[in-house]
Parts: C-alpha cells; sequence; structure tokens
C-alpha cells in the first residue's frame, strides 16, 4: 500500500476511534492531513493553542479535540510508515508529542515495529524511556494489518493499550 492510501485509512479510522472512545469527554474538533508544519497550517483551532508558531514539524495526521469539562483545546498526533518502525520514528513522534503537549500520540506501520526496537521494548525501562512523553503519558506503537484494513492486535505497545485500541 502507498503512503497516502495508507494515510487516508488512519485518517478515517482516528477520527472513528475518537468518535468511540473520547466523545463522552471531547469534542472532536477535526481531523486533518496537514500539507504544511503546524506553524504555517491555515487552522483557527491551531491558532488558539500556546506556542503553535514554533511547530516547525509535520505529523503525518493531526486531530483538534476540545475538553468538554475544561474548554481546552487538545491534540492528538499521529505518525505512519509503511516499513518496519526503528527508533528514528519512535524519537520523531516523541519529540513532537512533547513540543505539542499532546493528548495522545499514535505510531503505526504496516510491518510494526523492526526486530532491533522489538527487542529493546521488551526492557521495561528501556520501553518507558522510549515512549513516554510526559506525566503519564506514552506513545501507542501498533501494527496495521493491510489484509484486514485494522489494527494488529497483537503488535500493540505498550501491551496494556492493546484494550483500549482495539475494543
Amino acid at each position: 500500500m502507498d503512503k497516502n492510501k495508507f494515510t487516508k485509512i488512519l485518517k478515517e479510522w482516528l477520527n472513528n476511534f475518537l468518535k468511540k472512545k473520547l466523545s463522552s469527554t471531547h469534542e472532536i474538533l477535526e481531523v486533518v492531513i496537514p500539507q504544511s508544519s503546524l506553524s504555517k497550517i491555515n487552522n483557527q483551532y491551531i491558532k488558539q493553542i500556546p506556542n503553535y508558531s514554533s511547530w516547525e514539524f509535520k505529523p503525518d495526521i493531526f486531530a483538534v479535540l476540545r475538553n468538554k469539562a475544561s474548554n481546552k483545546l487538545e491534540l492528538i498526533i499521529l505518525n505512519r510508515s509503511t516499513s518496519a518502525l526503528s527508533l528514528k520514528e519512535i524519537g520523531e513522534i516523541n519529540c513532537y508529542a512533547r513540543l505539542t503537549g499532546a493528548y495522545m500520540a499514535f505510531l503505526t506501520s504496516l510491518n510494526a515495529v523492526s526486530n532491533e526496537v522489538s527487542i529493546l521494548l521488551l526492557d521495561d525501562t528501556i520501553k518507558n524511556r522510549v515512549l513516554d512523553y510526559g506525566k503519564d503519558k506514552k506513545i501507542i506503537v501498533f501494527g496495521w494489518d493491510e489484509k484486514n484494513n485494522q489494527i494488529n492486535k497483537d503488535s500493540v505497545i505498550p501491551f496494556e493499550q492493546k484494550d483500549f485500541l482495539s475494543s
């Protein structure tokens, strides 16, 4: 599958996922495939978030939500790859998530994580250092089952997020 098609599929998945999982606590304002860096994008919601002008990067997909209790705007970011994920991709999404203070961050691939990364993520200390991006915030990594057009449930990292993602 090419990247553009994969991105469109993931945008639809993210939109459906957010409606199903977060609609009781958040208003889903929009899910976007940005054409430029977040600092340059012409988006009414992004422009309301403090320090957006320093976001000189472009996630593959982002969503803007409004927390119903606090009325605060919150971001969800998702990056994707058609090849196996390396520490480079994990580091990139970790930086994006830290800079934006993302509510949630996802990283997915048609081939899940590389064998080298998979071995590293078996160690809880390393996994936490690589996936944590804030207080009680972890990047959720998963493989995409191209044949069935859904998350490969056995590939979800951290494992404790498996039920949250697939139920």
